[in-house]
């Protein structure tokens, strides 16, 4: 275990790297366009100017401090989960393993909740509806996460041959997804920005996310790969 951890801190610090490379080059452009747009309404509405207490470039790197936090933390539960499930992703070796559970991860935690609730520019969301906006997205998160436990669950139980057995997983799965999406509310805020500035906001996110869960992924394989020393087990098995 304490190997498992080490290897989650390795690969979760280079997944906030990742993320961080990714929002100072790629999603730069987005990101400052919306902090602008957001700084000219506010500054509209008030009708006076005022100067922010950090410098844009203190807080951009305050944020990349923060990816890089944030994918420590996400590494070591990454590791965790891949020691307890990785003997039954069917995979032949532990980089197939971490890849087959870092793709089904983003999937679960990141585009599922991407597609009912995107991420919208600062200058996007009214103040008074930030709890009623966090609850609705930590429920999509959460029952996205079940659907994902319970449709794995259902495809290593079932008895039916591999064909039927892959439609059934993916009816069941999309059959779930139609199920949530129906039943939370849409966004309660209008989208009053640009069209092109909120689509290049939510693809800048995506895209940074998805960098640091391939990182992830590939990191943790790799390093899980390498012969331990002797006596200390990886805490992941090829199955047979």
């Amino acid at each position: 275990m304490k190997r498992i951890l080490g290897i989650g801190c390795l690969a979760g610090l280079a997944a906030g790297a990742a993320a961080a490379l990714f929002a100072a080059t790629a999603g730069r452009g987005p990101i400052r366009d919306a902090i602008a747009l957001e700084d000219s309404i506010s500054h509209g509405t008030s009708g006076a100017h005022h100067d922010d207490l950090f410098s844009r470039g203190v807080q951009e790197i305050g944020g990349a401090i923060g990816l890089i936090v944030f994918g420590l933390a996400l590494g070591v539960i990454f590791a965790v989960v891949l020691a307890a499930v990785g003997p039954r992703l069917v995979a032949s070796t532990p980089l197939t393993a971490s890849i087959r559970l870092g793709f089904f991860g983003f999937v679960a935690v990141v585009l599922v909740p991407f597609l009912k609730y995107p991420a919208n520019p600062p200058a996007v969301g009214d103040p008074d509806t930030v709890n009623e906006r966090t609850v609705l997205y930590f429920a999509v998160l959460g029952l996205s996460i079940l659907l994902t436990w319970a449709v794995w669950r259902f495809h290593l139980g079932v008895s039916l041959s591999p064909v039927a057995k892959a439609w059934a997983t993916a009816a069941l799965y999309g059959a779930g997804l139609l199920v949530i999406f129906l039943a939370l509310p849409g966004n309660p805020d209008a989208i009053d920005a640009p069209a092109d500035l909120v689509w290049r906001f939510r693809l800048a996110s995506l895209g940074g996310l998805a960098a640091a869960w391939a990182t992830l992924a590939l990191v943790t394989g790799t390093l899980l790969s390498r012969p331990g020393r002797a006596g200390e087990s990886s805490g992941t098995q090829a199955p047979a």
